[in-house]
């Protein structure tokens, strides 16, 4: 199994980073995952300073704090501080190292909702395999259908929903939390009065109840492109999944993004609002026409979003006119 190192508790005190404006603030997570090949460790939050290190694809690091430097680009000034210097924040998946001790030694029929709690859980196609079939990234969403001991004792769940390449590989039930029906129960039911706007050019995702906003977070829209942009126009929700196996592109542009969380389908060409563990890069256009939002930010609009959606569902088609409106400006 992966061992990950934790740090011995965050920074709590305030420290100047190049000027008095600049100031660490606690992370938004322990650890942070690499999701890029390659990322510089600088001296200072900036991307001229001096080269202290770098991090590879998949590493875990330790995140002490957040700090606001000179961007990259100008939609990003997040730095994350580690052990050997500043790190950008664009392509650092804040996680968290969370074991779990439930196990569910029965799965009743269709079986239950499971996240990722751990920054990287190893997929087998047969409990305690010596070969791993996939690396399932912190906050993915998948189905258990079954719960299996190894010789050793250990137990191990049955995957598919998310999985649609390799169905019916195997996690460790320390690796993966239940959620519940509570967990996933429709906020603000009944209201009739629900909208979404998206704002390419301020790359925004607001929900309203009339004229109240409810909820904002920022997104990163399809990249300006002829084939990728996300279209301006007003559309309803047509389907809700609960997780999605994302497969698509060819060569650069080729990807295979299992456990997708609660993607939410506004367009019949297949353009969602959805969870996104590949980057923490948002503000600027980088999909090819999705709406990426952090997972948590998926998890709460899949839940206020209409119609509601059983728990037992894997994915629901919605009546025409009976989606949330969704409005792209």
């Amino acid at each position: 199994m992966v061992s990950f190192f934790v740090p011995p508790g965050l920074t709590s005190e305030i420290v100047p980073v190049g000027s008095r404006d600049n100031l660490m603030q606690s992370p938004p997570a322990a650890l942070g995952r690499i999701t890029s090949w390659r990322q510089s460790v600088r001296r200072s939050p900036t991307p001229t300073a001096e080269l202290q290190a770098y991090r590879k694809y998949n590493e875990i690091i330790p995140l002490y704090s957040a700090v606001e430097g000179e961007a990259p680009w100008r939609s990003n000034p997040i730095w994350y501080r580690t052990r050997d210097g500043f790190i950008h924040s664009g392509y650092v998946q804040p996680v968290k190292n969370q074991p779990q001790s439930e196990v569910l030694k029965s799965v009743p029929e269709p079986g239950f909702w499971g996240e990722i709690s751990v920054p990287i859980a190893e997929a087998r196609r047969q409990p305690a395999s010596a070969y791993i079939s996939r690396r399932l990234y912190y906050g993915t969403i998948y189905r258990v259908t079954d719960t299996v001991a190894d010789e050793n004792g250990n137990w191990w769940y049955r995957l598919q929903e998310g999985l649609s390449r390799s169905p019916n590989l195997y996690v460790r039930s320390t690796t993966l939390r239940r959620l519940s029906p509570h967990d996933l129960a429709p906020i603000s039911p009944g209201r009739v009065d629900k909208w979404i706007q998206i704002d390419r050019s301020k790359q925004t995702l607001i929900c309203f109840e009339g004229r109240r906003e409810v909820y904002h977070t920022s997104v990163a829209t399809g990249m300006l492109t002829l084939e990728t942009i996300t279209p301006r126009g007003s559309y309803r929700v047509i389907i809700k999944r609960h997780t999605r196996h994302m497969v698509g592109g060819e060569g650069a542009d080729e990807y295979d993004l299992p456990g997708v969380a609660f993607p939410v389908y506004f367009t019949g060409s297949g353009i969602a609002i959805h969870g996104t563990y590949w980057h923490n890069d948002f503000g600027r256009p980088k999909s090819h026409g999705c709406i990426n939002v952090r997972n948590q930010d998926a998890k709460w609009i899949f839940r206020w979003v209409d119609p509601v959606t059983p728990y037992d569902t894997y994915s629901q088609d919605v009546e025409p006119g009976a989606g949330t409106r969704v409005e792209v400006v």
